[in-house]
């Protein structure tokens, strides 16, 4: 083997480097920053659920 071939690790390090630089290009590094959802859970008698330290809290 010469010292200009690629083979092995090497050859996937090259391949991995071309397809990061590709999706930099193509903008794939820009990605939209999911929003958290917001559940509300209301029971039929009217009371709403009470986190642990709120519950603590109350107490």
């Amino acid at each position: 083997m010469s010292g200009s071939e690629v083979s092995g690790v090497d050859l996937a390090r090259v391949a991995l480097r071309a397809a990061m630089e590709q999706a930099r290009r193509n903008g794939g590094g820009q990605k939209a920053k999911a929003k958290p959802r917001v559940v509300r859970t209301v029971r039929r008698d009217g009371r709403e659920p009470m986190g642990l330290g709120a519950a603590i809290g109350a107490l």
